[in-house]
């Protein structure tokens, strides 16, 4: 049944990308209540959700997302490979121009009630234009860098123009088409290849170049998600207490883990 907002939910069983030195997660961080927090706090009514599952390192079997029904299987070991993997996904969906896609890695939270936020960013009105890209992550690298954007509300909460953000965010699905070989460039030829195994998108550097095209991306404020890393995490809200409150303590029938670096 067609639904307002279509997630797209990549995971993967383990990321190398967290052997980085700048990468770290906070001490309470665990995949399983992260999952749970995203299935706990969406709403039914207003979000189909697909599972683009990496299964390089291990197989879904291994994993608490062995029982899931709408996953569709890649085995890259690569983020690049594995959002590229994504956007074939999608365009193959052939979606309503105004159908919302939301692209979502597995290391992110939500607060309830961030249905209802992600339609409204797209009602944003910026001299009678409404946003192309949409994220409700708080990014806080932005804001230390100085960045200056305008204010704007909604019902719910304020937003600002931003400059950039992760691979997390939102758009309409006519407008990801308009911009797909942007996406592409910045996760194949533009992408971070530092070394073997350590491949990932250029995430901020696409988002100046779709700036510099005149798409307009907001981000709520304070954040109604955060990227799980111990030193980015949306300001201003307990992200512990959002994560343990919305976990539910599902029994599993068998011990099933997943990588949780």
């Amino acid at each position: 049944m067609k639904k307002p907002i279509e997630v797209f939910y990549r995971h993967c069983y383990y990321s190398r990308l967290q052997e980085l030195p700048d990468r770290g997660r906070p001490e309470w961080f665990n995949k399983i209540k992260v999952f749970e927090n995203f299935k706990n706090t969406l709403d039914p009514d207003l979000v189909n959700y697909t599972i683009v599952y990496d299964e390089f390192y291990g197989g879904i079997e291994k994993t608490f997302l062995a029982s899931e029904k709408n996953v569709k299987i890649v085995n890259h070991g690569s983020e690049c490979e594995s959002f590229l993997s994504t956007l074939d996904l999608v365009q193959s969906r052939n979606f309503d121009d105004d159908q919302i896609i939301y692209f979502l890695e597995d290391d992110y939270l939500h607060r309830p009630g961030w249905c209802d936020v992600l339609m409204e960013g797209f009602t944003v009105d910026n001299d009678g234009k409404n946003p192309s890209y949409v994220t409700m992550y708080d990014f806080d690298w932005f804001i230390a860098k100085g960045f200056l954007s305008e204010i704007f509300f909604t019902k719910s909460t304020h937003w600002r123009a931003t400059a950039g953000t992760t691979n997390t965010y939102a758009c309409k699905y006519k407008t990801l088409i308009e911009d797909l070989d942007v996406h592409r460039k910045y996760s194949s030829e533009k992408a971070i290849k530092e070394e073997d195994g350590f491949h990932f998108s250029k995430d901020y550097d696409k988002f100046y170049e779709l700036t510099n095209m005149k798409r307009f991306l907001i981000s709520s404020i304070p954040g109604w998600s955060t990227h799980c890393d111990v030193d980015h995490l949306s300001p201003v809200i307990d992200w512990e207490q959002v994560m343990n409150s919305s976990y539910r303590g599902k029994k599993q029938k068998q011990a099933l883990s997943l990588n949780y670096k």
